[in-house]
C-alpha cells in the first residue's frame, strides 16, 4: 500500500496503551486511534446493535467495517461483517485496491 500511497486507518475500543502494545507486538503499522466512548463509531454509523456481540467488560464494538476512499473522500468500496471477530480479507482488500488504481 505504501507504493500507492494508500494509508490504514484503524478504529478501536482498545486503550491507546492496549493499542501501542499491539502495534509492538504484530508490528502494525496503521494508524490506530481509541474510540472507547463509541463516539466516532456512532458519528459514522456503525455501531454493531446485536445483541451479544461484545466480549465481557466492552461497552459495545462497532461493526468491522472496510471503506476506501479516493484522495477526495469518496467512498469507492466498503466491505462489512456482522461477527465482531471477523475482518476483511487482505487479499480481497489488495484486489479492490488494484481494481480502483486500474
Amino acid at each position: 500500500m505504501d507504493a500507492h500511497n494508500i494509508a490504514m486507518v484503524t478504529l478501536c475500543t482498545d486503550t491507546p496503551k492496549q493499542i501501542a502494545e499491539g502495534r509492538q507486538k504484530h508490528g502494525a503499522q496503521a494508524i490506530m486511534l481509541s474510540d472507547r466512548d463509541l463516539a466516532v463509531t456512532r458519528q459514522y454509523g456503525i455501531e454493531n446493535t446485536a445483541r451479544k456481540v461484545t466480549p465481557p467488560g466492552i461497552e459495545g464494538l462497532p461493526i468491522p467495517t472496510t471503506i476506501l476512499t479516493d484522495a477526495k473522500g469518496t467512498v469507492r468500496w466498503i466491505d462489512q461483517a456482522a461477527d465482531y471477530t471477523e475482518r476483511s480479507r487482505p487479499d480481497r482488500v489488495l484486489s479492490v485496491i488494484r481494481e480502483a488504481l486500474g
